[in-house]
């Protein structure tokens, strides 16, 4: 398996649910990539991603529930547009309890839906942490099998 360390895993855009088809279709012309749609009724929101080009894009469902409040609240606050970086990092447990001592007040622990099209293909741990220029960073502890992340030699 392999993941990022200290690097951008993936960018995530925040969509209006209306607007995520052609959000998707309109970055997908642009990059090339292909993005697959999982929806995560449970929590209120319907996600496009590509692991492969590190490309998200995520609309809250209409019927608002916990999760989902803080998606809504952000398209209010700051409309669509980048709402996340995903840092990858080595260890989580020990970049929480690190960030945890500076005084940052780390999010809960977000892990991979035993249902999404890619749950083979990765082991997925993620926290949020915080703002910065307004952007949410979010760490990663993404493990992706070998053939997930393409690389070529130069």
């Amino acid at each position: 398996m392999k993941k990022f360390i200290n690097h951008v895993d993936h960018v995530a855009w925040l969509s209006r649910p209306e607007n995520l088809d052609a959000n998707v279709a309109r970055l997908k012309q642009m990059t090339g990539a292909t993005l697959r749609r999982f929806s995560r009724k449970d929590m209120g929101f319907t996600m496009c991603i590509s692991w492969e080009a590190g490309l998200e894009v995520v609309a809250p469902m209409e019927e608002r529930t916990e999760f989902n409040q803080w998606l809504w609240s952000e398209l209010e606050a700051k409309g669509e547009g980048v709402n996340s970086v995903v840092f990858g990092v080595k260890n989580l447990d020990a970049h929480k309890a690190r960030l945890e001592k500076l005084g940052f007040v780390v999010g809960p622990l977000m892990d991979d839906h035993p249902d999404s099209p890619w749950h083979d293909e990765l082991v997925l741990w993620e926290r949020g942490v915080g703002e910065v220029m307004n952007t949410n960073i979010v760490l990663g502890d993404i493990d992706y099998n070998d053939d997930v992340i393409p690389f070529v030699d130069a």
